[in-house]
């Protein structure tokens, strides 16, 4: 992080995490634990962080601070490889019976992550106590879920200026939706995404050669040798997602940028039929088809 981005907490001190220089820990499941060295030396940890909805741990913030946040490479690629991130169970909103948010829990308790602040902006609250308790009290509380009778034709998506950026944070939103337990956009609709993108694709090298190596719908990303660096398993995710909905970004600063791997963007925001759903917070509570024909 920049000197800027730190400013607000500079008094603290604030030591920048370096994945290559961590501390193993323990295998849990599978994933071979590390993590950074500081962590590693002190008496315990303690997360700091936000709970919002997450793509494969179910809700952010907890163990994941340490187990991630704080995380070896190895570790983190692990568990991002297509094999953990597409396993039965991985479910955003998800906590129990997800393999994914297994792993984070064992591998933060392994890394020293004894308790929790945490801040719920969906109820504007903050809770702190034991990582793996605070988030199922957390996850009560904000009932995720917007329930609905009927799907709709489409979704436009207001992304927060946080998650704005670039379309790597950005798509997250469009990809919550579109793997949420119960979709409710109808098979072949439209996902709209109202994100600036001013970083263009964003920062993460894995995902950034990924989408330039390939082109939507991305079916090749689902099969054969895996892709692999920083932030490759996102577009896995819109390989996901492409396979059964039309993706639009609006309001894009850089659509020139998108384009040029096959994303459909425009600097214009459009219209959209009444019939279409308009989602506020889609990192905080998602909608729901709750019908007999809505689609897991």
């Amino acid at each position: 992080m920049s000197p800027e981005e730190l400013s607000s907490i500079a008094s603290f001190s604030p030591i920048q995490h370096d994945p290559d220089d961590c501390v193993d820990t323990r295998v849990v499941d599978g994933i071979p634990g590390a993590v950074f060295r500081p962590v590693a030396q002190a008496p315990y940890a303690i997360s700091v962080g936000v709970v919002e909805l997450h793509q494969y741990a179910g809700l952010s913030g907890g163990h994941k601070a340490v187990a991630v946040g704080c995380g070896g490479r190895k570790t983190i690629a692990a568990l991002h490889h297509r094999d953990m991130v597409t396993a039965p169970g991985v479910r955003i909103g998800t906590l129990g019976g997800n393999p994914f948010r297994d792993a984070i829990e064992g591998l933060g308790e392994a890394g020293g992550c004894r308790l929790a602040l945490v801040y719920v902006p969906a109820i504007d609250c903050w809770m702190f106590g034991d990582p793996g308790a605070v988030l199922k009290e957390a996850l009560q509380r904000m009932d995720p879920w917007i329930q609905l009778s009927a799907q709709a034709p489409g979704a436009v998506l207001d992304v927060p200026d946080s998650k704005a950026s670039s379309f790597y944070q950005a798509s997250r939103a469009a990809t919550y939706l579109a793997l949420s337990p119960n979709p409710p956009v109808v098979e072949g609709g439209t996902i709209v995404l109202r994100a600036s993108c001013a970083e263009g694709l964003g920062s993460e090298q894995g995902f950034v050669s990924t989408m330039q190596g390939s082109r939507p719908p991305w079916s090749d990303l689902l099969s054969g040798p895996p892709p692999s660096g920083a932030g490759a398993q996102r577009a896995v995710m819109l390989a996901r997602l492409a396979q059964r909905y039309r993706l639009v970004v609006e309001g894009c600063v850089r659509p020139d940028v998108l384009a040029a791997v096959g994303i459909e963007a425009t600097a214009s925001v459009q219209d959209h039929p009444a019939t279409w759903l308009r989602v506020p917070h889609p990192f905080q509570r998602l909608p729901q088809c709750v019908s007999p024909l809505s689609t897991a």
